[in-house]
């Protein structure tokens, strides 16, 4: 079983919010952050600053995850003043028109801007090793289709055709797994531990992906070592290094998030079943840990989001926000 389809499957997205930024030099407009936010140069340059951090150059065919920005903001250049995006456009108009407009009459520059709206609340689990930023520069593009794919996302953003934002999410999608796979191989040989770099290497890449695909079996350390060829000590130290925590804990967490996706699913499935499917004979230990990882318990969990789903297919659209 491939890891990162498995990921990239609880952190599918449920409705983006995508619109464009035309903007001409001179321009410095500051955004307010939110989780999820991509952004996709399709023309000119500019300058993006992160939460404060070091500008970091874009250009067209660039692309760019922020996990979740405090405020991030965009500039022609290095010594621009920056103001106030909403001071601009008001929310209200970028939710309803999908355009953003300001500058001079300088060089022109076209960003897509978009907000990941994640389907599971635990995503932050998945993400949380993840950099500030995550940049596919357009230098870095190996394949054609990642071109074709930016310039077909560009036109379904341009006009307002049926269906459009339908493609959209699913253009961005796939840019989103390819900046995870170019994630994974930037890990490599860093120093940072986290379960992006270890889906690189091939035993310890190995290992998870045995324990993610049976999650309920009744994994052991020299099991593990023993399924990629590896001595217990040395397989632990390793996995440890390069995951971050040891193979039990990811084990635990892991199935503690396949649970919580079983008990958002609105088919009725009972408790002890959901247990049995991630390793645990009795629901109470399997309620314990639950709660030990999630903060809530298993019955808790599954209450609030199943009465979520209802209250937010009834409720009025969410407060306007850029990219909210």
């Amino acid at each position: 079983m491939d890891v990162l389809a498995e990921v990239m499957s609880l952190l599918r997205t449920q409705g983006q919010l995508y619109g464009r930024l035309e903007l001409s030099a001179p321009f410095g407009l500051k955004f307010p952050g939110n989780k999820g936010i991509c952004l996709i140069v399709t023309r000119g340059s500019c300058l993006l600053i992160v939460d404060g951090r070091e500008p970091i150059p874009l250009v067209g065919g660039d692309f760019v995850f922020l996990p979740s920005p405090k405020t991030y903001t965009l500039v022609s250049g290095p010594r621009e003043p920056v103001r106030p995006a909403t001071d601009v456009v008001s929310p209200e108009t970028f939710h309803r028109t999908r355009l953003f407009s300001h500058g001079g009459k300088g060089t022109p520059v076209s960003v897509i801007a978009g907000c990941f709206t994640f389907e599971s609340p635990e995503s932050e689990m998945l993400v949380k090793h993840l950099p500030a930023i995550v940049h596919l520069p357009a230098s870095s593009h190996e394949s054609p289709w990642f071109g074709a794919t930016l310039q077909h996302l560009a036109a379904e953003t341009m006009g307002n055709q049926p269906g459009s934002a339908a493609i959209v999410d699913r253009l961005a999608e796939v840019l989103f797994v390819q900046a995870m796979r170019s994630q994974i191989h930037s890990m490599i040989g860093s120093g940072s531990p986290s379960w992006l770099r270890a889906i690189a290497d091939p035993q310890i890449g190995e290992a998870l992906r045995l324990m993610h695909a049976e999650p309920a079996r009744n994994w052991t350390v020299p099991a593990l070592a023993e399924g990629v060829s590896m001595s217990r000590s040395a397989f632990a130290e390793r996995f440890r290094k390069l995951v971050g925590e040891t193979p039990l804990d990811h084990l635990t967490r892991w199935r503690m998030v396949r649970a919580a996706a079983m008990l958002r699913e609105r088919r009725p499935i009972k408790m002890a079943a959901v247990a049995n499917a991630v390793g645990y004979e009795s629901e109470s230990s399997f309620g314990k840990v639950f709660k030990r990882v999630m903060n809530v318990s298993p019955g808790g969990y599954r209450l609030c989001h199943h009465q979520g789903a209802e209250t937010d297919s009834e409720s009025n659209p969410p407060s306007p926000e850029f990219l909210s």
